[in-house]
């Protein structure tokens, strides 16, 4: 079973705790900040846009995968997107080519995917499968086309094998960026919709 939690619902909080523990602490990618907060605290400044994915199995009443997507917020622009907003923030920035690009595409029409991770007790039961096409048909049935993700190096490149032209790097490494080197890339959900069957894409 997936749960969808937004800002505002009475388990929002109990959901940043989720990510905190199954994305932060089963990973090594949490800080000091992150441990006296009990959240992945790189992403208060979304906190309002943020909606979780929550992912339960029959054999336990705590979720065994937990996916942190940010959505537009119109006071925000394309800075709704922290791997946007904190590649513009670095020397480099975007690639030019994407740069441009971003500015003729809708701030609607993109989310991010901030965070994703599955319990090890469950990584080979198919969960991660799960969240994503709930996920994906969520964002796609919403008009949203493309999604930012800054993906560690030994995934960006199983990504790339597995999307093909789905997926595209869209700036340089960022080092240590919340707990690994990352891959800033972007997500076409149009052509990831082959690949994933289950998705319902509205061309």
């Amino acid at each position: 079973m997936v749960r969808r939690i937004t800002f505002g619902d009475s388990d929002f909080g109990l959901a940043k705790a989720w990510e905190y523990e199954v994305f932060g602490r089963e990973n090594d990618y949490t800080e000091p900040a992150d441990d006296a907060a009990g959240e992945m605290v790189h992403y208060r400044r979304w906190e309002r846009s943020s909606e979780f994915y929550v992912g339960f199995a029959a054999d336990r009443a705590d979720p065994v995968a937990v996916l942190r997507a940010l959505r537009w917020h119109p006071g925000l622009g394309h800075d709704s997107f922290s791997t946007l907003a904190d590649l513009r923030a670095t020397d480099t920035g975007l690639y030019p080519e994407w740069e441009r690009r971003f500015d003729r595409i809708a701030p609607e029409a993109v989310a991010e995917l901030a965070t994703q991770a599955v319990r090890r007790s469950h990584r080979r039961l198919g969960a991660i499968d799960q969240l994503w096409a709930h996920f994906a048909d969520r964002l796609t049935a919403e008009g949203v086309r493309y999604v930012t993700v800054a993906l560690v190096v030994p995934l960006f490149e199983w990504y790339r094998l597995v999307f093909g032209p789905a997926i595209t790097q869209i700036g340089a490494l960022l080092p240590d960026y919340v707990g690994a080197d990352s891959i800033p890339a972007v997500l076409d959900l149009h052509h990831l919709a082959s690949l994933l069957p289950t998705m319902k894409v509205t061309q």
